[in-house]
């Protein structure tokens, strides 16, 4: 509820301060102001019957409120920040010609175009956004390892990241992102972690473990917890995953076909996480053979180098999902996103298929990632 009642705040506050923005872009615009009234004050009314009465409406009206409220949001941060930029580098400008500057002391003119400008611009970005979350890039890459795998040469493992299936990312989103990694027809199919988002409430409602079951490999589909798992109804949650076909790895290891370990950690939220040595040989796992890692958050990518784990792959970052976001994550992160060889250990960090919150991608991609590992003879 802390959440809910934050982000009605947060919109509150940006429809407000646009709002006055272009109503003293258009003060001699009479015309214009009743329609910005109608189109604030239409927006701000249907947030907030959503907003109180959700419990009680239709889910595809609420569905509509979640994507149409945040996708303001987003168009008000962006429009807010460009206006920024405007009015810090006219006053800059003003002030190294020694002439005073006050925004009520632009010209008309200057107002309505630089109202109107940054608005078109994001209007842009945000088709552009939104069309790179609804068609999510398939990434090949390609590893070696030095290990040899008995049986096989090679195998193709589908890779996913950070679903968030929840009120946001709904059953149709789901069987989006189901049909597309099966179309890859991969030999095995690992997930990082955050399958779900937070409560387990529309998992159930939707159906959408129905869709989920739909995922199938000769070889098995297999996931490490995240920190979304354990936000709300966290056994009730892995339950569902593993009765839906994908086995939860939690601090522990499977042999696949004899040939290859893969190993789940817990995610870092829980205090009895265990280190991956200790997985390692409580698991009895013969580090000859190749050891796979999966671990939601890259933050210690040292951890599974250090330990011997021939392949390390992660979530968690959604490479910051929208700018400046992948600019944090680039800063906090060793690898934000992308591949990296950390001693003989091939790290991979996938910003993730879904996401949270607004449904773009600006500045990152959606992706799954097709891992084509080849093992020593």
């Amino acid at each position: 509820m802390r959440a809910l009642i934050n982000a009605l705040i947060i919109h509150l506050t940006l429809n407000i301060l646009v709002f006055l923005k272009g109503w003293n872009a258009f003060e001699e615009k009479k015309i214009i102001r009743i329609i910005m009234i109608v189109i604030f004050g239409t927006e701000l009314i249907i947030y907030s019957i959503g907003f109180i009465f959700y419990h009680y409406l239709p889910e595809s009206v609420t569905q509509f409120i979640r994507v149409m409220g945040t996708s303001w949001m987003l168009f008000l941060l962006y429009c807010g920040g460009l206006w920024l930029v405007i009015d810090l580098v006219n006053a800059i400008r003003q002030k190294i010609s020694r002439r005073p500057w006050r925004i009520r002391d632009q010209s008309r003119r200057f107002k309505i175009i630089s109202y109107l400008v940054p608005m078109v611009i994001v209007i842009g970005i945000m088709i552009h956004g939104r069309y790179r979350f609804m068609h999510p890039v398939v990434q090949q890459v390609s590893i070696t390892t030095h290990k040899t795998a008995e049986k096989m040469d090679s195998v193709r493992i589908a890779m996913i990241g950070d679903l968030h299936l929840g009120y946001m990312i709904n059953r149709k989103h789901t069987k989006r992102f189901v049909d597309l990694i099966m179309a890859q027809q991969p030999d095995l199919i690992l997930f990082v972690g955050d399958i779900i988002d937070g409560h387990i409430e529309p998992i159930l409602q939707q159906r959408m473990d129905e869709e989920l079951a739909h995922l199938h490999a000769p070889l098995g589909v297999f996931s490490c917890t995240g920190n979304h798992e354990y936000r709300y109804d966290a056994e009730e949650k892995i339950s569902l995953l593993n009765n839906a076909g994908i086995t939860i790895l939690r601090d522990s290891a499977v042999l696949i076909d004899s040939s290859f370990y893969v190993i789940g950690r817990e995610d870092k939220v829980m205090p009895t996480r265990k280190p991956l040595r200790k997985i390692l040989s409580e698991q009895s796992v013969e580090m000859s053979k190749p050891v796979i890692v999966l671990n939601h958050t890259p933050d210690n990518l040292a951890e599974e180098a250090d330990a011997g784990a021939d392949i390390a792959l992660y979530g968690h970052t959604h490479h910051g999902q929208a700018f400046p976001g992948n600019i944090a994550t680039e800063m906090t992160f060793e690898v934000a996103h992308g591949y990296k060889k950390k001693g003989d250990t091939h790290v991979y960090v996938t910003s993730g298929i879904g996401l949270v919150g607004p449904q773009y991608r600006i500045g990152t991609v959606s992706e799954m990632v097709m891992l084509n590992v080849k093992f020593s003879h």
